[in-house]
């Protein structure tokens, strides 16, 4: 895998990535595994051809490999370069083709600095509110720093993202991401980690919730970054955990 990090705009910084096809190649074999159990007339579940599959589905399985690929490639070419994303990594210019180099540029917001208080000042006390909501609003205290408006549309969602930045939907937006970003600081300083395996129980318990299957539910989070979304959720929960156990 090769990038360079190019110019920045608007406060994003942006990477040009490039690998060779067969760096991606067993996402791609994995990918048309899950598109074997499609019912194909003809055929049986998981007995459709490969050669077949790939030609009906070609382009719905590169747009998968895309999003796959993109997260996980950008995610090593940041580490690399020591750079911490603030939210989910943005992907454009993707070029995907069989058997050839696989390119496409990340755009993130970078981390900022954060100072982290003295952890021990997170005592409950006599307070007798739910310790995670005691946590929260201390470390929002102790903490104040800007927050980029992209990030808390993201977090509001389609139906709220024109919430004026004076009302009451976009401030409690902008302390969830502020909020899910001091924990993520902390995560980082105290070692704490969430494993994939981990990651992969949740989207199983998601997709019975939802009368999903794992494969779909797994697919369709790693379109847009929500993969990573779901891990930083996780993270952010067992830090307030962590957190709680620490303060009692």
């Amino acid at each position: 895998m090769r990038w360079e990090q190019i110019d920045s705009e608007e406060g994003y910084h942006r990477m040009r990535v490039e690998t060779a096809w067969e760096e991606i190649a067993a996402d791609y074999d994995d990918i048309v595994s899950v598109y074997a159990k499609v019912h194909i007339p003809g055929f049986r579940p998981g007995k459709v051809p490969q050669s077949m599959i790939e030609q009906r589905l070609q382009k719905q399985i590169l747009d998968d490999l895309s999003h796959r690929a993109a997260q996980r490639l950008s995610k090593e070419a940041l580490r690399d370069a020591g750079v911490e994303p603030m939210g989910p990594i943005e992907i454009g210019d993707i070029e995907c083709v069989k058997g050839k180099p696989f390119r496409f540029i990340a755009r993130i917001w970078p981390m900022p600095e954060i100072e982290l208080p003295d952890l021990e000042s997170l005592t409950m006390g006599d307070d007798i509110s739910d310790p995670r909501d005691v946590i929260s609003h201390r470390l929002l205290e102790m903490m104040n720093f800007a927050v980029p408006d992209e990030l808390v549309r993201a977090e509001l969602g389609a139906d709220e993202s024109d919430s004026g930045k004076e009302s009451i939907p976009w401030k409690a937006a902008t302390d969830r991401v502020r909020l899910m970003l001091i924990l993520k600081r902390i995560a980082t300083k105290e070692g704490i980690e969430v494993s994939e395996a981990s990651v992969e129980r949740r989207i199983k318990e998601k997709a019975i919730e939802f009368g999903s299957t794992h494969d779909a539910l797994r697919t369709e989070l790693e379109k847009g970054g929500g993969r990573q979304r779901l891990k930083d959720m996780l993270l952010a929960e067992s830090t307030m955990d962590y957190l709680v156990e620490r303060a009692n």
